[in-house]
């Protein structure tokens, strides 16, 4: 062998090792938008996240707590004091050590404006999962106490999201602001390097308490278009790909790859503005439930990916009522029901539709077949599209305020639990600028709500929330229509690749590999 060759390979040895480390590369929706875990609402980011950093407890796959960063934990007898023992010798990826002072400091940076971590907010989740809380203190280095102002029984709950992930208080002071950009926990990886806009690298923690990962490096590329990730699995550039265009689906089952599905914790809706005519009339509000045919909107909107709604509550869920009325599509029923309203001719209304969106599926197209639907009985239904950012604004204002007729949306929960869906959606608590946009309004559901929230008996507390998704079924303060699927698609040589059964929304990856 010529002398420069044989020198040439050996020089370039080192960098071929480097090569030789496995890696999975994922094409996910859109770039991450932070790396501090209390200021994320998306859920892009929570897929990037959960690799990075730890909670107390997780959610196991039937639905029970499972210890994470605490190795036990118990509630006193009045609820109202939940008592966690850390793990010993947890470390942070950069080698400080991960005690009771740190979780003091991750949540009340949240809830104490006197904290020196408040000013770096805002966490807009905070209130929302942990405002039941009256103190947080540490017993001794590997025992933290929280202390609630009632009893909740979601407070578990909000625990396992990513809002309660423990983050290191000297980075998270240091930096700032900028903790945003690179983040600091104790997950099974750690970042490296993060192009905004482009690809976000995140390797191997040797530091990670858990089971190693199977793969050294995740690299997550953001590929806003759903064609596009479809493409990009088919040439191999990348390895999995997070909802691509469900009309892709068949062609790439064909073509070998493998497409796993699952529903979850999420419901899509038509808001309706119950505030005035004829949205204030329960029987119009059942017309129009009768006048959609879900199942052909799920078949062939969505081409599968999604399955009947007639409740918030998505079947995976606590409270979930499976014998609540179907409304099956029949529009002569529909007719009918507007009659008795006084509506026998119909009534023209507007539709807000937002261009994209997280979680909302098809929002066009399924906007568009809703208009058809109800044309058929004599709604007339004009579509006014608009960007996310301005559709948001709107709807976030408030029905009423913004004096909208009817809306697309669609509302995620990482956590599972029921209270985390209806108290924001459907409480007269949430009115705007709370998450109940349309005002509904119903006392004895109201009430029912907070008894869910107090009762801490799984099977009694299942009975409560079956009886408030019996009256808000009758109530239909929407028009429900579906409860999305995860779509993974991923090559034949991913290994180990498995959606969560409870929560398939949040990728997790530490066991995947591409060998």
């Amino acid at each position: 062998m010529n002398k420069y060759v044989l020198t040439a390979l050996l020089t370039a040895a080192p960098f071929s090792v480097a090569l030789a480390q496995s890696q999975l590369v994922v094409g996910y929706e859109a770039d991450a938008t932070s790396l501090d875990p209390a200021q994320v609402t998306d859920l892009n980011t929570m897929h990037v996240l959960s690799h990075m950093y730890d909670t107390l407890v997780k959610l196991g796959p039937d639905g029970t707590f499972l210890p994470a960063l605490a190795s036990k934990w118990q509630m006193s007898k009045d609820g109202l004091t939940y008592t966690f023992t850390l793990r010993p010798n947890l470390k942070f990826a950069n080698g400080d050590s991960l005690d009771a002072d740190a979780v003091v400091f991750s949540f009340n940076r949240q809830l104490d404006k006197t904290n020196p971590g408040y000013k770096f907010g805002p966490f807009p989740f905070a209130d929302f999962y942990y405002g039941s809380v009256s103190s947080i203190r540490k017993v001794n280095a590997s025992t933290v106490e929280f202390k609630l102002k009632s009893p909740n029984s979601a407070f578990m709950a909000a625990l396992s999201v990513p809002t309660g992930s423990v983050v290191n208080p000297k980075q998270a002071l240091a930096k700032g602001k900028t903790f945003a950009l690179s983040g600091g926990g104790s997950g099974p990886y750690v970042l490296e390097k993060w192009n905004r806009g482009g690809q976000l690298i995140l390797k191997s923690n040797a530091r990670y308490w858990g089971s190693k990962p199977s793969s050294d490096k995740l690299i997550w590329v953001p590929m806003v278009q759903e064609s596009q990730r479809a493409v990009a699995l088919q040439s191999g550039t990348v390895d999995i790909v997070i909802n691509p265009a469900s009309e892709n689906l068949a062609k790439l089952k064909s073509g070998g790859y493998t497409i796993a599905q699952k529903a979850g914790p999420h419901i899509w809706w038509l808001g309706l503005n119950l505030t005035k005519a004829p949205f204030d009339n329960k029987l119009v509000r059942q017309a129009l439930n009768y006048a959609v045919d879900r199942k052909a909107i799920t078949d062939g909107v969505l081409y599968g990916t999604g399955t009947s709604a007639v409740q918030p509550l998505a079947p995976m869920q606590l409270g979930y009522n499976p014998n609540v009325n179907p409304y099956t599509y029949d529009p002569k029923k529909a007719k009918e029901l507007l009659t008795q309203a006084g509506y026998p001719n119909g009534f023209t209304t507007t539709l807000l539709v937002p261009t994209s969106g997280s979680g909302m599926q098809s929002p066009t197209q399924m906007g568009t077949a809703i208009q058809a639907y109800l044309g058929q009985i004599g709604v007339k239904v004009n579509i006014q599209q608009m960007d996310w950012g301005t559709f948001l604004s709107k709807v976030g204002a408030g029905a009423a305020k913004s004096n909208l007729d009817m809306w697309e949306l669609s509302w995620m929960d990482t956590a599972v639990d029921p209270a985390f869906v209806l108290d924001p959606l459907l409480s007269s608590k949430s009115f705007p600028p709370g998450f109940n946009t349309g005002e509904y309004k119903n006392t004895a559901v109201d009430t029912l709500m907070d008894q869910g929230r107090a009762e801490a008996d799984p099977k009694k507390r299942a009975v409560i929330y079956q009886k408030a998704m019996a009256m808000v079924n009758e109530d239909v303060p929407w028009v429900f229509v579906d409860h999305a699927q995860q779509v993974v698609a991923y090559s034949s040589k991913v290994k180990g690749m498995a959606l969560d059964p409870i929560s398939p929304f949040i990728l997790k990856l530490s066991g995947v590999s591409k060998p």
